[in-house]
């Protein structure tokens, strides 16, 4: 995509699109356990925490209706609330309301990571670092780009067919876009 020209897309925006066409497939991870009500809320819209390291440790930025964004506007929102993350102007808005986080450890050098869910949120998708290994592909061992996700959810709001299913639907969209391209 990038090579096309235009604005760049971020690894994490693309992730991040991936991820609310996963959630419409599997809406049962957008959603939290109402303790009081005692039952599931499941969200229409998605709004994705991320992960931001910054000098004062870990923050979480949300970007709202991150379902309703297309790549290029999802690049430019991350981008915004790192940057406010970094100088620490992010507003408390800014930092609650999010129904879904992504994790990018990768960018530490880690392979896999077990996140603990950024609470009240059902689930959190965790991306390790992208690195060249030795992989069967199409019956022939090639060198291939490999990345390791990880999903960390709720078992009050859903099985692990249902988090297999969209851990799978997410691997299938990076592995082959056009599973995506099908969605939007």
């Amino acid at each position: 995509m990038n090579a096309a020209g235009g604005p760049k897309i971020s690894l994490i925006a693309l992730l991040a699109r991936i991820c609310t066409a996963a959630l419409a497939r599997y809406p049962e991870l957008n959603s939290t356990v109402d303790m009081a009500a005692r039952e599931v809320v499941q969200f229409e819209q998605v709004h994705i925490g991320f992960a931001a390291q910054t000098e004062r440790g870990l923050v979480v930025p949300v970007v709202r209706d991150a379902h309703a964004r297309d790549a290029e506007s999802l690049t430019a929102e991350f981008a915004r609330l790192t940057e406010a993350a970094r100088t620490g102007t992010l507003t408390p808005g800014e930092l609650t309301g999010g129904t879904f986080t992504l994790n990018n450890y990768g960018v530490f050098g880690v392979d896999g990571s077990t996140p603990i869910i950024n609470h009240p949120e059902a689930a959190m998708l965790g991306v390790g670092r992208i690195v060249p290994k030795p992989w069967v592909h199409d019956g022939e061992l090639a060198v291939r780009q490999v990345v390791q996700l990880s999903l960390t959810f709720d078992h009050r709001v859903c099985d692990g067919g249902t988090a297999g299913g969209f851990l799978r639907y997410v691997a299938d969209c990076v592995e082959q876009p056009a599973v995506l391209l099908r969605t939007l």
